[in-house]
């Protein structure tokens, strides 16, 4: 019976689909109509077929997919400093609450003050994650967590030095020895990473996901190459590496864009240096929810924001998330309900208990490997201008984020962009629209990347 009623369903190709929705659009534009672009080099069709899928497409699919083995994720918490007791009495009371691991930001201390055995009094590093946020203080903390934590750790550092940098104009001249000594020190503790390549100071100035892969793969082969030359090997630099990538509000594209950067990486690794990452899995990628596309006008409709967001990184292959509280305010409750959102996934969706949901989709897929195919155009033309430091110093980074970002506040002020309870569905429904300061920010000659959010036009 299911077999006769299956022989009704005749096979359409995906160029007859198309000639009959241009018949039902009646005269209307199909490209105008049907066709969705998310920046000038990369368009959504209406339609996906497996038709899409080459045979090249198909390989190159498979190497994307072995990059995730599991939905299983960590949730790490931000925490900012305060004094050592009250510290860790939060991490304490995190711990009950659903926390898995910590982000402890000490950059703004000085790390002299800080008694780090009272800071991490009872908790034992091989158990529970910890990274550490620092600037410029990474041997420091190392070499204290060794006197008493004589063991193997779990965590990291984050000292994110091409952020500090584009965002401030200030670069550590002894970046590349004191992260040499680092990988030296942090040998026999394989889950402790110590280089940290970030994406979020390129997505908060506005680049697109293209741009946002690209940058922050030309910073990950900066350090290889320089690290290389300070004498550490390949297998050492890469076993100390985790991304920590923004994620944004489009939640197909941005699921396609976490497994466009997995792909590229093990592309970039085999081809350029000859070791396949996929026979070790050493990398991790950490995510966080985007404060480039927060509301401050319209805060809680930042909830649903963060929650596709986290769902984008979930099924994209995240090992751990960081998910930003609604609202400025970073209160109690805002970090409560950022928590619970990476619970509810887990422990109610379920969402830890499927493998890849997204393998198989023509949609995703196809989407993957032309976002990966636009990534690895600019990271050419990066490379070719020298690499991640030339091409910044040269303007070339800061030019391209600009005219992105540019292009996203127009499409914003026309309508052609939707932030809900922004430019549409305002209790108000009359949205504050000013012209926005675009002189770039100078540090000496150097052009920095602002931190933006795309809403700031529409409040007052």
């Amino acid at each position: 019976m299911a077999n006769q009623l299956f022989n009704e369903f005749h096979a359409h190709t995906k160029e007859q689909w198309k000639q009959q929705a241009v018949k039902e659009l009646k005269g209307k534009n199909f490209d105008e109509m049907m066709v969705w672009n998310i920046d000038k080099n990369i368009q959504i069709e209406p339609y996906y077929a497996s038709e899409e899928i080459d045979l090249q497409s198909t390989k190159n699919i498979q190497q994307a997919q072995n990059q995730r083995v599991n939905s299983n994720w960590n949730y790490r918490e931000i925490v900012r400093y305060s004094s050592e007791k009250e510290t860790n009495s939060l991490i304490y009371k995190l711990l009950r609450q659903g926390v898995d691991s910590f982000l402890i930001d000490l950059s703004d201390v000085l790390f002299y003050n800080v008694e780090i055995k009272k800071l991490l009094h009872n908790f034992k590093l091989s158990d529970t994650p910890f990274f550490f946020k620092v600037e410029n203080q990474a041997l420091d903390l190392v070499n204290e967590l060794q006197n008493f934590a004589p063991y193997q750790w779990k965590g990291g550092i984050i000292n994110d030095a091409f952020g500090r940098w584009m965002n401030t104009g200030n670069w550590d001249e002894n970046h590349w020895q004191d992260s040499a000594e680092l990988i030296r020190k942090v040998q026999n503790s394989p889950q402790f990473k110590v280089l940290h390549f970030s994406s979020h100071h390129f997505h908060n100035s506005g680049a697109n996901v293209a741009q946002e892969l690209a940058f922050v793969l030309a910073q990950a082969i900066e350090t290889i190459d320089k690290l290389s030359q300070e004498g550490i090997e390949v297998k050492d630099i890469l076993k100390n590496i985790e991304f920590s990538i923004s994620i944004g509000t489009n939640y197909f594209v941005e699921i396609a864009k976490l497994r466009a950067l997995k792909f590229l990486w093990e592309k970039i690794l085999l081809e350029a240096y000859g070791f396949d990452i996929s026979l070790t899995n050493t990398t991790s990628f950490h995510c966080q929810t985007s404060s480039y596309y927060h509301s401050e006008i319209t805060p809680h409709c930042n909830l649903l924001r963060t929650t596709t967001e986290a769902m984008s990184a979930i099924i994209g292959g995240c090992d751990a998330i960081s998910i930003l509280p609604f609202d400025k305010n970073n209160d109690d409750f805002g970090q409560r309900i950022a928590r619970n959102i990476s619970i509810i996934l887990k422990e109610e969706s379920y969402f830890d208990k499927v493998t890849d949901p997204s393998a198989g989709s023509y949609f995703i897929e196809s989407l993957t490997l032309e976002i990966a195919e636009e990534a690895l155009k600019i990271l050419e033309e990066v490379e070719a201008i020298g690499g991640i430091i030339e091409a910044f110093k040269q303007g070339f980074i800061q030019k391209e984020i600009r005219a992105e970002n540019s292009q996203k506040q127009d499409d914003l002020q026309a309508n052609k962009y939707i932030m809900v309870g922004v430019n549409k569905f305002r209790l108000d429904e009359k949205p504050f629209l000013k012209t926005l300061e675009s002189t770039p920010i100078k540090h000496s000659d150097l052009e920095l990347l602002p931190n933006l959010r795309l809403s700031e036009s529409f409040e007052v």
